[in-house]
Parts: C-alpha cells; sequence; structure tokens
C-alpha cells in the first residue's frame, strides 16, 4: 500500500478549503453512490458520517460498526470519486498509540485525506486531555512519515455530551480547542447546543478554523461566514431523513399503499445513465 501523489494533491485541496475566505458546507454520505450525487452536483469535498455508515450496515453508531467495514467503505468511496474525502474515524477504533497509529495508517491507505477525532466516550463523558493529546501526536508522527498532510480535524464534545456547568462550557471548550491546535490538530469541530453568541466568542478566542454542526439554531450559512466559522458539518441529518422515508414507505407498503412508491421516485434509465455518465475515480 502506498500513498500516491494524487493523494497528496487531495489532501493540500483539503487543506486549502480551510485556509480561504469563507465558509463551506461539508456533505456527509455513507455510500459511493451518495458520494457521487454530490461530487456532480459541484461539492468541492465530502465527508463520512459515522453513524450513517453504521445505520446503512445494520449497526448502531458509536464504533459499533467493525473497523473493517468502515475501512472498505471508505475504500469503495474514494475509489470512485475525484474529490477528497474526509472520515467521521470517532475516537479512532483505540486508545493507546500503536492502536492509533495502525487503524489511521489503514485508514490513509484506504485513501482519506482528512478525519475526525473525538474526545468523547459512550458514556456521555470525555476522555482526557492527555489522550487526545497522545492521539495527536501519533497522527502528526504519520504525516511525517508518509509524506501526506491529512488534515485533522479534533472534536471536543463538551456541549454535545453536556458536559459540566452549563456555564462554564464555553471556556472549556475554548481552552480544549486552543490545546487541541497546539498539538497539532488543523481544524476543531464544536458539535452539540451551542448558542449563536457562545459561538461568537469562541470564534474569536481559538486560534485556528472552527467546524460547526448544522442545526436548527446553526442554519443561516450567510450569519456564520460572517461570525467566521470556517466549516459546516451535516452530520447524521442526511442518512437520518433517508431512514425516515424508508419507515414511512415501509408503513404504506404493509397497507398495500403503492402510489407515493410507483410516482415519487426516480426513473430506472435516469438513475442508471446518471452512474454511466459519471465513472469518477481513479
Amino acid at each position: 500500500m502506498i500513498i500516491t501523489q494524487n493523494q497528496k494533491d487531495k489532501a493540500a485541496q483539503f487543506q486549502e478549503m480551510h485556509k480561504r475566505e469563507g465558509v463551506f458546507v461539508l456533505p456527509n454520505i455513507w455510500d459511493t453512490g451518495g458520494a457521487r450525487i454530490f461530487q456532480d452536483r459541484g461539492f468541492e469535498a465530502l465527508a463520512t458520517t459515522s453513524a450513517g455508515i453504521a445505520f446503512a450496515n445494520g449497526f448502531s453508531d458509536g464504533e459499533e460498526l467493525p473497523l473493517n467495514i468502515l475501512l472498505e467503505t471508505v475504500r469503495r468511496i474514494t475509489n470512485r470519486i475525484t474529490i477528497p474525502l474526509s472520515v467521521d474515524f470517532e475516537r479512532g477504533y483505540g486508545e493507546n498509540d500503536s492502536e492509533i497509529y495502525e487503524n489511521t495508517k489503514q485508514l490513509l491507505f484506504a485513501g482519506a485525506v482528512g478525519l475526525n477525532i473525538e474526545d468523547g466516550l459512550p458514556n456521555k463523558k470525555i476522555s482526557d486531555t492527555q489522550v487526545m493529546k497522545n492521539k495527536l501526536d501519533c497522527m502528526n508522527e504519520l504525516k511525517k512519515e508518509l509524506g501526506l498532510n491529512f488534515l485533522i480535524n479534533g472534536r471536543t464534545d463538551i456541549y454535545w455530551n453536556e458536559i459540566g456547568d452549563q456555564r462554564r462550557r464555553l471556556a472549556a471548550t475554548i481552552e480544549r480547542a486552543n490545546n487541541y491546535f497546539s498539538w497539532g490538530a488543523d481544524c476543531v469541530f464544536v458539535p452539540g447546543n451551542i448558542s449563536f453568541n457562545e459561538l461568537e466568542k469562541l470564534v474569536k478566542e481559538v486560534n485556528g478554523p472552527i467546524n460547526v454542526l448544522l442545526s436548527k439554531n446553526l442554519k443561516n450559512i450567510a450569519q456564520l461566514h460572517a461570525l467566521g466559522v470556517k466549516r459546516v458539518s451535516l452530520g447524521s441529518s442526511l442518512s437520518r431523513n433517508s431512514i425516515h422515508n424508508l419507515f414511512n414507505e415501509s408503513e404504506k407498503i404493509r397497507e398495500n399503499a403503492f402510489e407515493s412508491l410507483l410516482t415519487d421516485t426516480l426513473s430506472y434509465d435516469f438513475v442508471n445513465q446518471f452512474y454511466e455518465m459519471n465513472e469518477g475515480g481513479e
């Protein structure tokens, strides 16, 4: 397994997206067909959703999906698109240095040029900062070893897991974010119920680009741009929207009601021709 010049170029392209002026939306997909649709619609880069890949394979989210399925999914996607792909790597499927090193290496050999690494734990707590420092150190060593400047998106789940006193969350998040940047993260992801005013203070007081999760409060891209947010992720929303439609259709089919299935859908020829015309990838 090798790192190609094409992969290095994609990594550089993805890094540049986080340095230039303005905010960008990064759709989170879970399969190759979906990735091809968003590439065709002109998006410059994509990311996976850990929840979406897990749900599509019949697992719950939270590293319940076997790592080999995640890696195979990433390989399939990167082999069929020509734009950068970042991967939701959750906690890296490990806690010690050797596990993080090996798992990250496999992910990069699968074609990823970016990844999320998070500090949230399954019990709704948060890992010690030293754990994240060790993980970021391992990943930055791999950058040097492989000559691949993949983008590390350090995710802090203080708001997501509602850690501690609500009045202290902003200060704790700012501290974590600046630590992660100082330890080699290229971007910091702050999902959860953060207010617009808190986000404004966060962006001003951290030393790098901030990624937020689309929500009812954080959906005005023009406002987020004015605030200085760099990246907006869709998270598992696309996947859950798709599953919502499946639940609805399954109920109709159970009642022998097929009208929407037969009328509110794309034709076989349209979809087949779309994938014939879009034979992207390397």
